[in-house]
């Protein structure tokens, strides 16, 4: 069957994450979205004060009262300033290296860990092991993001076990902000089974662990989920904060930029200066293989927020979609091919195998004055990510 489009945003139902449309043809992610508008958000953060003495278990003396996973973008800013300073919460804040580290990403970890004075946990997988999971999911199923994710969703439940820590507090749900699969007032957590059907993609790194890939149980350590029994031990519970605030990563990170500082930058194939800008591959090698896969791209993801807090037109989101996801990235491919060690050529066929072939088309396409306002109120106060020519892998500048 033909995917319907979205009369309001630019999502159809072939969404991987599941997405209907009512009978005026409007999206279940856009009706979601008018949640924002229609809830009592200062009752929700309400919900959320009283709710957090029975998750930290306030009897028990920690060093930590949560655990907060982290990248380096403005958005996160936002996270550590409601929990500390709204909450009065002491985070511990971990993250997981992509090894594709952006320099202004870098620098966003830094200037966040002096800013709030946190403690922060940095884990790197062997770069060895890493580049040989990233071969084995680029050629079984064309992704060299999935072992990050493994990884990101994995590492903060290991340390939350480790350090006795029940609480573990994420910004985002992206399945509810983009389809809504649920309600804000459902209050989805972050469980196993939704890490598995969302995040995963309904894949285990088990999974990875086959005759043909050459990879071994030790190689999968890093991205495999504690058990269900140790989960218990401790009473671990994952909140998403945007079940009680009104989440919008743009206004948010805006906010974070004039309040803290935190550091925005150019990137390529989208006009949002404040997303993925930590990882050199995300917008670039990582987003031409989703356009492939998926038939659209990260800037469509930004477009449809855009659209349905009333901050652009449909018809010039149209527009702008195809202008991005028209943009060559030549340089970026050689880089991350040498690094992975294989050949562009080689690049280019395992893209071709996709069969979604709507990615690279050369198309002389202008902007309107409209248009290009609106790239415009995105502000910038960083070099551009493409001017970090070597991924950062451990950070301090060191780059291999």
């Amino acid at each position: 069957m033909q995917p319907i489009a979205c009369k309001r945003c630019l999502y159809t139902t072939a969404h991987p994450f599941g997405l209907t449309l009512n009978e005026d043809g409007i999206c279940s992610g856009c009706q979601t979205h008018a949640e924002k508008t229609n809830l009592d958000w200062g009752e929700r953060r309400k919900i959320l004060s009283q709710k957090i003495p029975s998750l930290l278990q306030k009897k028990k003396k920690r060093d930590y009262d949560c655990i907060v996973p982290v990248r380096g973008t403005p958005e996160y800013f936002k996270v550590l300033d409601i929990l500390i300073n709204e909450l009065g919460l002491n985070p511990l804040v971990v993250t997981y290296n992509s090894q594709f580290n952006s320099e202004v990403g870098i620098r966003n970890l830094d200037l966040l860990r002096d800013v709030f004075d946190v403690d922060l946990f940095h884990y790197t997988t062997n770069p060895f092991t890493y580049k040989k999971l990233i071969r084995e999911t680029l050629s079984s199923f064309r992704s060299i993001r999935w072992p990050f994710i493994a990884g990101e969703t994995q590492f903060p439940v290991q340390v939350a076990i480790e350090k006795k820590i029940p609480l573990i507090v994420w910004p985002l749900h992206q399945p509810t902000e983009q389809t809504g699969v649920h309600s804000y007032c459902e209050e989805a957590e972050m469980t196993r089974r939704g890490r598995h059907q969302y995040d995963l993609m309904q894949r285990e790194p088990a999974d990875l662990v086959t005759v043909e890939s050459l990879l071994s149980k030790n190689d999968i350590e890093d991205l495999e989920y504690p058990e269900n029994a140790l989960l218990s031990r401790v009473g671990i519970r994952g909140i998403y904060l945007s079940n009680y605030y009104p989440w919008d990563s743009r206004s948010y990170s805006e906010e974070m930029i004039l309040k803290y500082g935190a550091l925005c930058a150019l990137n390529r194939r989208t006009f949002d200066t404040y997303d993925r800008i930590d990882d050199c591959t995300y917008m670039t090698v990582h987003d031409s293989l989703k356009q492939s896969n998926l038939g659209y791209s990260r800037v469509t993801d930004s477009l449809c927020r855009e659209i349905r807090f009333g901050r652009i037109s449909r018809g010039n989101a149209v527009s702008l979609e195809k202008y991005y996801q028209s943009q060559q990235i030549g340089p970026e491919i050689e880089t991350f091919c040498h690094w992975l060690g294989i050949t562009t050529v080689g690049f280019a066929w395992l893209r071709q195998q996709i069969g979604k072939q709507n990615s690279f088309q050369t198309t002389d396409l202008s902007l309107s004055s409209e248009e290009s306002a609106f790239i415009s109120s995105f502000k910038v106060n960083a070099p551009p990510v493409w001017e970090t020519h070597c991924y950062i892998t451990y950070g301090k500048g060191l780059s291999v």
